[in-house]
Formats: structure tokens, C-alpha cells, sequence
């Protein structure tokens, strides 16, 4: 009997309801009017954009430029705008318009929906997949975290592979217009390793679906369908090309491009082309790497120790997971050293963290796709037949090999010396989101073949079973041998730190004692104290070692006997359905029940009423303004930039500065690579000031000892926006350059490549007669008036980037680079007025493209749409 147009869409209409209403019991609190969540990378992000939030308030647009963060660097990497088309309305339809974070467990429900029905998947079974992807602990943590563009980004993903499957189901229309939509809006999501990963999943899946193909005889229809998704996905691509371009560009000068090596004997784990690496180091690029026994989380979330949750709520302090009254450690202090339940709680408390004994330098949280999850992705890899299997299994142990990244190095450092791009990425955990997409797609594989057939043979269910029943043996193997000692951390300085600050002869001794016996604590320090508080006891502070470890075994039991629980329920659902004691519909509804209440338990521990607060206090807690920042904004100076000793890392975790000032610190990951190497050789490891005074910090916020209050303490030496200088030391290469500031007057010298020499030749030393000032400041362009009697040369305190262009007096001059990181140029004899202006070819190309690509899918959509119309109101007539 033919279905009515309602009982065809009614399902529909009841799975989106479903995702709608778990989403917003999930995320209840982000409803409230005056309610924002707590993420720290989008705290930082703020702190980051706040300037040119205001520029934008002034003059209509983001900046290309700012000067708030690092001295200077281009905007775009921050926040920008883009040619807008009618396109970003899917995106807002998709998301229903709700607040964050309900919109992104939604779309990565609706996508994950849509890749479903695109594999011809039921709905009532495409439920339980969405479900299952969007409520693997990925989103709750990162967003948590505030990495909303990475989960959007993975959030999109699964849609672009449905287009691509439509495609090669010979669906060319809707597949084309299907992925190129698609691919356009996960791209514009703005974070490029997920797209990365993205694309080697499509590209995983269409090599094995040609390969299928030729062997059966049908390789054109499908090379058709490859040409097609390249296309589509090109289309995609060049939606975003004001994006794509300007970071393409700027990559080739952020650190992601090369970092200096000035001792090659350091580094000798990297390709070093001259004097710099190819990309990223691999230390710094591999530090994130997933643990081969780490990897068991996907299963059992609690192997490692849960990874450690800290959020606060108005004074309340929340953690996941904590050592209560009943943890080892707590029991520890009261017997060994007598404390009382509540002081050994609240240590024990403190000591939370340490649970955590993973391969990563630390993490929020692990990455758990859900026990029941893991059952049926094994089940579908017995049960399927080899045209979805094999791809999807190929793409699961990548993402897994992926994210071991050090840990594996004879593959990953392969893959990052050689494959394109990849060497531009960090954080190799991140690639177990391809993992956890492509095991939610096999497991509702799997449940949609054992609902369309009806029955299964018990064989394969007790295969499964016995591939299950081996993970667990695996993971009970691991837990009677382990250690439980945390190894990835190496020995801190804090070792030294404390030995030399008063402890007694025997004190060292038992410290000395303890470090051999224990060579792999993650933190000395915890323990030192607990030595100092025991007398020098070592058999004390021993036991507190002990005691750790036996909470982390305990954590380890307990999740093991928790994911055998759910996958037990899972099977029993599974074969009551295969003995036929419950139909479809009782089983389905069985397995969604069970692996929803397994994810969102979990979940729920990283993301919860925790995660949010009040507005005003954020706002006010975030970003206060203190009285050395009142002091350092009462100057009318346009231009001048502020050191910040007091936030903690002032190079690589401060944005907070930078919200009210221009800083020479900041928060972000691919800062320029000539300012990096400044700050790793000039600024952190001991700080050069003559560097702090070329780069004018004019003030520097600083706590004061005696009254212990932050102060803004005036720079009398700052230089200033420009100078004159006397005579330019000629080097050669980037590693003399960065040596020669070591000892050297910037007020007098400056330190200049010799492949900049002809642009400064004809230059005589500069005297008291000559001078140089700023006249005008705009992000984008600055204004300076000199008055010389000969050629100078002269140093502005602006960082050096090649689109910034140079004009004395409305006619172009070339920039020289000086000290490393600064502009120079060569004034004429004479009254004259420079100007610089910021003109990034990338992004006015990029805008074009991406303009005439966006208006040219919503095209093509509009008329796919009419075209559906038509057939629609067609087919009812006849």
C-alpha cells in the first residue's frame, strides 16, 4: 500500500523531535536568558577579538590587522569578515536558531541523520547513530573547552559524506548539490584538521567503493561519481577561499611554516631545511598523542583516570573525577599522619587530577564512543558484508594509529614528513573523531541489516560476543599488570627548585630515595610536600605514591565493571530479538535506551550545570579592570604596547591583556614564526631587554612585593614607534640574526639580513638633527613624518609581514627586515611622509571567489529545490 506524503515525512518530523528534546534536557541550563557557558579557549578568543570588536563598532568591519596580541599579527586569524550569501541561511535553519551548545549536539544529530537516510538506513535506527555520534564524550569535552569550530566542523562532516554516498549511488544531482553544500559549510566551520581528516575519510571510502566497482565490472559509473565529489567538494573549497587563501598564505609565515633551529643537535627528530623545520616541530606538533593503552577509553572511559573536569559556579567548585572520603589517598592521610576525615578529604580532593595517568601532557577528559557502541560496531564488523565493512574498519584503525602519534612513531613521523600538509597540524588525538564518526556509521550498519533481514545466526552473534569478551580480556590483562605510575611526564625543575629552598640533608636524601624508586611521578612536587610533612619520612610520602596508584586501579575496575554491565544489557537485547522473544521496535528502542543512558552518564560528568553561569559575573570575572590597567588607559599615546608579567604565561596563554591592550604576549596557536622564535630565544628563557625596548612596551604590569598589588610600572627606555639609528650590522641568515640580538643597542644598531642590503644601500649614520614620528594610527594603516638632512635608515617598531606595503610620500618603498621581527626602510634627505598600509592580495582574491562560489550554489540549490517541486506537483496530477 502506497504511503501518504504524512506518513512518509512523519518519521522525519518524530527523529528531529527526538534529537530536539534529548539535546535540550541534555543542555537545560544554556535556555536561560542570562545564562553563558564557561569555555576557556572561547574566554581567550574574546580576550583576543575584543579590539577589533570595537574597531568593527567604529568603522563598519573587522580589521585585517591587530596590534593587541603578539606585537601585531593579521586579524584574519582571529576573526573576520567574509562575503556573505544566502548559503549561511542552511546553516542557521539547520541549527533551528538555538542557543549554544543545544545547536551543535543538534546539527551533528541532523548531519549524522541525513548520512543515515543517504545509506538507506530507517529513521528509528538513524536515531540511535545520531545519538550515538553526537554524545560520544568528543562534543561534551571540546565543547566544554571551548572548541566550538572543531565540533562544529566534525559536526558537518557526516553530511558531506552522505552527499558523497549519494553520488555513488547514481543520485548525481542531489549528490553534487548535496556535498557541495555540504563540504562549503564544513569547511566554513573554520577548522582545517577536521576538515583534513574529513577528506581522507572520502577519500578511504571512494577508494574502496572503485575498487569494489572494477571488480565487479561497473568502474565508469563510479569513476563518474568520483569526478563528481572532487568537483562538488572543489566547489566547497572554493566557497571558502577567503579563508582557505589567507591562511594558506599566512601559514607559509605562522610557525606552522618552520620554527628556527639554532643547535640542529636538539632536533635532530625533525627535517631542518637550512636553519628551520619543515612545519611544525615534531615535539611540539606530537605532544597531544593518545597512549596505545590510553586507546582501551574508547570503551572504557575510565582506564586512564578520567582525565580531570574542573568548572566553578558562583563559588561552587565542581570536579570530575575526584578522591572522596572512600579514596586510598584520603584513608592514607588519616592513618599515616592522623589528619582529620575532612583535611585528608579536601587534600585528597586537590590530589584529583592525579587520577589521570595517561600519554598526554594532560587532558579534560577521555575520548569514550560508549560500550554498547563498541558491541555493535563489533557486531556489524562480523555481520556485514564487505561493501560497507572494509573501509569503515580501514578508517577506524587509521584514526586510532593517528592519534598514538608518537607513540607510534615509525607510521605518524612518516606521515608527517611526507604526507601533504599534515606536517601543519598538532594534536594527534583529535584523529580518533574520525574513529568515532566511522564506528557510529558500522553500528547503525549493522543495526539496520539485522533489522531488514529479521533474524541473525546465533553463530555470528556468539563471534561477536567472543571478539567482545577479548577487549575485555585485554583490558583485564592490563589491569592486574600495570603500574599505574604516570610515565609521560619528565622530571620538572621543580626538583631543584624545592631542594635548594631550605631542606634538610636527610629531607634531599629521602626525596633522592623516592625519585629513584618512583622515576615516572607526574609531579615531584606533590610529593616533596607530602615528604616535608612527614619529617622525611619516605615511607609516608611512599605511601601516598600507593595510595594513588590504587585509586587509579580502582578507577580502572570500576569502568571495566561498568562497560560490562551496558554491553551484557546490549547483548541480551540482541539476542532476545535473534531468539524472536522481542520484535524490531522493542529492540531498537532497547538498544537506544541503554546507549543514550550509557553516553550521557558519562557526559554529563564534563558537561553539566557546572559549565555555565551567570553573565554579569562572567563578564566581570573574565575580564576585570584592574587599576594597573585604569593607569596604563589614562594614556592618551595612540600606539604603544604593554608587557604583562602577572598572567600567568604571558607568551602562550594570555589573551586577557590583549582585551584592553595592545600586548606583546597573547593566546594563539599559529602565531607568526619570526615572532615565535623571538619569544622562545629572546623573551621566555630569559628575558632580553633590549628586545622588550624595540618592541616599545612602554609599561609593564607587574606585582608589587612589599604591598602585593599589580601595578603598571613605566618602561623610561621604551624606543618608541620609530627611530633613526646610526649604523645596520649586516648578518647572514636567520640564526645570526637572532644571535646578534643578543648583545646589541637598538637605539643605535640594527641588525639586518644581508638579502635586505640593497634595499638600505645609500644610508648614512643618522645624528641628533634627524628625526621620525607618528602622526596617524589605524589597524591597518600608519602614518609617520621625518625631516632629515641625509638617507637614514629607520626602524619602526611594527612587526615585519610581507602584505604590508611601504609608501614615502604616495610612492611605493620596499621593507627591509630588521632585529628579526621589526620593519626598516631607507628615508631620503629631506621632509617626508611615510605611509604603511595593510593590503592582503589573498583575502581580496579569496573574498571574490568566495562571493561568486556562495551566489552560484544557492543557485543551484534553488533550482534543485524547484525542480523537486515540480516533479512533486507532476506526479500528483497523474
Amino acid at each position: 500500500m502506497k504511503k501518504t506524503l504524512w506518513q512518509q515525512v512523519m518519521p522525519h518530523l518524530i527523529s528531529v523531535a527526538i534529537f530536539l528534546i534529548v539535546a535540550l534536557i541534555f543542555c537545560k541550563p544554556a535556555l536561560e536568558s542570562d545564562t553563558v557557558m564557561k569555555q576557556g579557549d572561547i574566554m581567550n578568543w574574546q580576550g583576543m577579538v575584543h579590539q577589533s570588536d570595537i574597531y568593527k563598532e567604529k568603522h563598519g568591519h573587522y580589521p585585517l590587522w591587530t596590534p593587541s596580541m603578539y606585537a601585531g599579527m593579521p586579524a584574519y586569524q582571529i576573526g573576520m569578515d567574509g562575503p556573505w550569501t544566502p548559503t549561511f541561511l542552511v546553516d542557521t535553519i539547520l541549527k533551528l536558531g538555538l542557543p549554544k551548545p543545544i545547536n551543535i549536539f543538534f546539527l551533528a544529530c541532523i548531519c549524522f541523520y541525513f548520512l543515515c537516510i543517504c545509506l538507506r538506513i530507517r529513521p528509528w535506527v538513524a536515531v540511535i547513530g545520531g545519538l550515538a555520534f553526537a554524545y560520544s564524550t568528543t562534543f561534551p569535552i571540546f565543547i566544554t573547552a571551548g572548541h566550538d569550530t572543531q565540533m562544529l566542523g566534525l559536526a558537518y562532516a557526516p553530511a558531506v559524506l552522505g552527499g558523497v554516498i549519494l553520488l555513488f549511488e547514481k543520485k548525481y544531482i542531489g549528490g553534487f548539490i548535496a556535498t557541495a553544500l555540504f563540504s562549503a559549510l564544513q569547511i566554513a566551520a573554520g577548522h582545517q584538521q577536521i576538515s583534513y581528516y574529513m577528506f581522507l575519510v572520502i577519500g578511504i571510502m571512494s577508494l574502496f567503493f572503485l575498487i569494489r566497482a572494477f571488480r565487479s565490472g561497473e568502474g565508469i559509473p563510479k569513476l563518474k561519481a568520483a569526478g563528481l565529489a572532487i568537483v562538488a567538494c572543489t566547489l566547497g573549497i572554493l566557497f571558502n577561499a577567503v579563508v582557505l587563501l589567507t591562511v594558506y598564505e599566512y601559514s607559509k609565515e605562522s610557525k606552522r611554516g618552520g620554527q628556527l633551529v639554532i643547535d640542529k643537535k636538539e632536533n635532530t627528530k625533525d627535517v631542518v631545511e637550512g636553519s628551520k623545520t619543515k612545519g611544525l616541530s615534531k615535539d611540539y606538533a606530537f605532544q597531544w598523542s593518545y597512549g596505545w593503552t590510553e586507546s582501551l577509553t574508547l570503551m572504557f572511559p575510565g582506564v586512564m583516570g578520567y582525565g580531570q573536569h574542573y568548572a566553578e559556579r558562583d563559588g561552587d567548585q565542581f570536579m570530575y573525577p575526584k578522591l572522596d572520603e572512600n579514596s586510598h589517598v584520603a584513608k592514607h592521610l588519616q592513618e599515616k599522619l592522623n589528619l582529620p576525615e575532612e583535611q585528608a578529604t579536601n587534600i585528597a580532593f586537590q590530589l584529583s587530577g592525579n587520577l589521570y595517568w595517561g600519554d598526554q601532557p594532560f587532558t579534560a577528559g577521555p575520548i569514550y564512543l560508549g560500550a554498547v557502541v563498541c558491541l555493535l560496531f563489533i557486531f556489524a564488523m562480523v555481520y556485514l558484508d564487505g561493501k560497507h565493512k572494509w573501509w569503515i574498519l580501514t578508517a577506524a584503525v587509521l584514526g586510532i594509529l593517528l592519534a598514538l602519534g608518537k607513540h607510534f612513531p615509525s607510521f605518524n613521523y612518516f606521515l608527517f614528513d611526507y604526507l601533504p600538509f599534515y606536517n601543519k597540524f598538532r594534536v594527534p588525538t583529535m584523529a580518533l573523531e574520525i574513529t568515532g564518526m566511522v564506528v557510529a556509521i558500522g553500528a547503525a550498519l549493522g543495526l539496520e541489516k539485522l533489522v531488514s533481514t529479521g533474524s541473525v545466526d546465533l553463530k555470528i552473534m556468539k563471534q561477536a560476543a567472543m571478539i567482545t569478551g577479548g577487549v575485555f580480556l585485554v583490558a583485564a590483562g592490563i589491569y592486574f599488570s600495570a603500574d599505574y605510575a604516570n610515565e609521560n611526564k619528565k622530571r620538572t625543575s621543580a626538583v631543584t627548585q624545592v631542594m635548594s629552598g631550605g631542606m634538610t640533608p636527610s629531607t634531599m636524601a629521602a626525596l633522592d630515595s623516592i625519585n629513584r624508586a618512583f622515576p615516572a611521578l607526574a609531579d615531584n612536587r606533590i610529593f616533596e610536600n607530602f615528604l616535608f610533612q612527614a619529617k622525611a619520612d619516605p615511607a609516608v610520602a611512599r605511601g601516598i605514591v600507593t595510595a594513588l596508584r590504587e585509586d587509579r586501579q580502582k578507577a580502572f575496575g570500576e569502568t571495566i565493571l561498568r562497560s560490562l554491565i551496558f554491553v551484557l544489557i546490549g547483548l541480551g537485547i540482541l539476542y532476545l530479538y535473534a531468539l524472536k522473544k522481542i520484535n524490531a521496535m522493542m529492540m531498537l528502542v532497547g538498544i537506544g535506551l541503554v546507549t543514550v543512558i550509557d553516553l550521557l552518564i558519562i557526559d554529563s560528568k564534563y558537561l553539566n550545570s557546572f559549565s555555565f553561569g551567570s553573565r554579569e559575573n562572567y563578564e566581570a570575572s573574565v575580564f576585570p579592570l584592574t587599576p594597573a590597567d585604569e593607569e596604563i588607559l589614562k594614556d592618551t599615546d595612540p600606539n604603544f604596547r604593554v608587557y604583562n608579567t602577572t598572567a600567568g604565561d604571558p607568551f602562550q596563554g594570555d589573551s586577557r591583556t590583549s582585551y584592553y591592550h595592545k600586548s606583546i604576549g597573547g593566546y594563539h596557536p599559529a602565531r607568526l614564526g619570526i615572532y615565535d622564535d623571538l619569544m622562545t630565544y629572546q623573551l621566555m628563557n630569559g628575558e632580553n631587554q633590549a628586545v622588550i625596548n624595540m618592541l616599545n612596551v612602554k609599561y609593564r604590569i607587574e606585582q608589587n612585593r612589599q604591598t602585593n598589588s599589580v601595578d603598571a610600572v613605566p618602561n623610561p627606555n621604551a624606543l618608541g614607534n620609530a627611530w633613526f639609528v646610526e649604523n645596520v650590522k649586516y648578518v647572514n641568515g636567520p640564526v645570526e640574526e637572532m644571535t646578534a640580538l643578543n648583545n646589541f643597542n637598538p637605539a643605535t644598531v640594527a641588525i639586518v639580513d644581508n638579502s635586505f642590503k640593497p634595499l638600505l644601500t645609500g644610508a648614512v649614520p643618522a645624528d641628533s638633527s634627524a628625526s621620525i614620528k607618528q602622526v596617524a594610527f589605524d589597524f591597518e594603516n600608519i602614518k609617520y613624518e621625518s625631516n632629515s638632512n641625509a638617507p637614514h635608515v629607520a626602524v619602526f617598531s611594527e612587526i615585519y609581514y610581507k602584505e604590508w606595503k611601504a609608501y614615502i610620500d604616495g610612492k611605493p618603498a620596499p621593507i627591509a627586515k630588521a632585529n628579526y621581527v621589526l620593519r626598516a626602510l631607507l628615508i631620503p634627505a629631506g621632509k617626508h611622509t611615510i605611509e604603511f598600509k595593510f593590503e592582503p592580495t589573498a583575502y581580496n582574491t579569496g573574498s571574490t571567489i568566495s562571493a561568486i562560489t556562495g551566489w552560484l550554489l544557492t543557485l543551484l540549490l534553488a533550482a534543485y529545490i524547484g525542480w523537486q517541486i515540480w516533479l512533486g506537483v507532476k506526479k500528483s496530477k497523474q
